[in-house]
């Protein structure tokens, strides 16, 4: 039965999660191999690799009805060419892994941004205020997944995140920032409007002032750093590795892969026409591969930046940190009477 189970998961073509964390394990090669014919990258090629194994063929048949009139390009052009046509693509594979790792880093920067917001503001606000203000700390990060996946234009109810998001929105709020297209700016313009409310001192004398302070100065830096990162994010999104760059490489590879049949059919005959294919198959993936990572947040399948998992991450660990500090559930918060009576700390014990 092992036996079978084993056999089983090795034929077996994987699919992926969008909300598990996928990682390549050496383990995975012929899983790989199995699943070449099905995979993504080679249905975005297809067409390309098949105008190239056409020209292939077409060599191939000329060379063997008319050897003496065949156009033998020799070996030296590609051997020259094929040096920087290789640099081409490894300087375009890393400009794009570049945007893509900088969009990672500025994610996990808005997730320390945000549980220093979590972690600040019950202490620095009146229980309602930060409760406020902890809803939006919620909401961000799932307003600005929706602003970087394009589909800032939507509303909110009209969106995937809804059901994550939307119980911590009152009609108000949700009006607001259905009405902006940048919807992260809407949330931060929310909590800005928070800090600023006359309610954040009211009744305190200059001794609770001056100890409260630190804290709320923490809420504003915190809040400022989520519009640069904001800021940083969407110049990834809008700001792309340059056409002129791409469409040179695309226009060197075509023609060097084209011509690569007039070198290889004198030597290989018809065994150059598998050969083509292995070799603009490989070329053509490292370019889509590049084409892919360079849109981070909605070039590539399946969340792979992990713009949800940040969202959820967060949305956690701001939820258990009011649960602990306040005693409230965010997504259900309590009346004023109720915090009234509720203990400050309610789950800190020592």
């Amino acid at each position: 039965e092992d036996v079978k189970k084993w056999f089983f998961n090795l034929f077996k073509v994987p699919e992926s999660d969008g909300a598990r964390v996928e990682r390549y394990k050496s383990s995975d090669w012929f899983r790989n191999i199995k699943s070449l014919l099905v995979s993504r990258i080679l249905k975005r090629i297809s067409g390309h690799l098949l105008f190239n194994v056409a020209i292939a063929i077409v060599a191939s048949l000329w060379y063997q009805l008319h050897p003496n009139a065949f156009l033998n390009l020799g070996t030296a052009a590609h051997s020259l060419s094929g040096a920087a046509l290789s640099l081409l693509l490894v300087f375009r594979t890393n400009s794009a892994y570049d945007r893509f790792w900088e969009a990672r880093k500025k994610l996990g920067s808005v997730v320390d941004c945000c549980r220093g917001l979590a972690r600040a503001a019950p202490a620095g606000l009146p229980p309602l205020l930060a409760i406020e203000f902890g809803r939006m700390t919620v909401a961000f990060p799932y307003m600005l997944r929706i602003h970087l996946t394009g589909r800032g234009a939507q509303k909110v109810q009209d969106t995937s995140d809804a059901p994550d998001v939307l119980p911590f929105f009152n009609d108000k709020q949700l009006r607001v920032v259905d009405g902006y297209f940048s919807k992260p700016m809407a949330v931060l313009s929310i909590m800005n409007q928070i800090l600023d409310r006359p309610e954040v001192t009211a009744g305190e004398d200059l001794q609770q002032t001056l100890k409260k302070t630190p804290a709320r100065n923490i809420l504003q830096d915190n809040v400022n750093q989520l519009v640069a990162q904001t800021g940083a994010c969407e110049r990834i999104q809008g700001c792309p590795v340059p056409l002129s760059y791409s469409r040179h490489l695309s226009r060197y590879l075509t023609i060097w892969s084209a011509t690569l049949p007039y070198v290889l059919a004198p030597m290989l005959g018809w065994y150059s026409v598998p050969t083509i294919a292995l070799i603009c198959w490989s070329l053509f993936s490292i370019e889509e591969i590049g084409h892919m990572i360079e849109e981070p947040f909605i070039g590539l399948p399946n969340d792979q930046v992990q713009t949800k998992r940040v969202a959820d991450v967060i949305k956690r660990d701001t939820v258990n940190m009011y649960d602990q500090q306040l005693g409230v559930n965010l997504a259900h918060p309590p009346s004023h009477s109720q915090l009234q009576n509720a203990p400050v700390y309610p789950a800190v014990s020592f």
